[in-house]
């Protein structure tokens, strides 16, 4: 199974900044801040780019936590 969903949670101050590195990456992840008030954020990936997306969110300048990531 393949990895196409990253879930992470950050200061709500943080999300946009996620949203713009990410947007500088063409075409590398869809952001979906649906729980924004919770600062809750998914990131929509595909098999070519879950290590390059997983390499920006583990190297973000502003603290933030993996929940997870799954095959849904």
């Amino acid at each position: 199974m393949e990895k196409n969903k990253i879930v992470v949670k950050m200061d709500l101050e943080n999300i946009v900044m996620l949203d713009n590195i990410i947007e500088g990456f063409d075409g590398l992840a869809i952001v979906s801040n649906g729980k924004s008030k919770t600062g809750e954020v998914t990131l929509h990936v595909t098999p070519d780019t879950y290590d390059d997306v997983m390499a920006i969110l583990t190297n973000f300048p502003r603290p933030l936590t993996i929940m997870k990531d799954t095959d849904a």
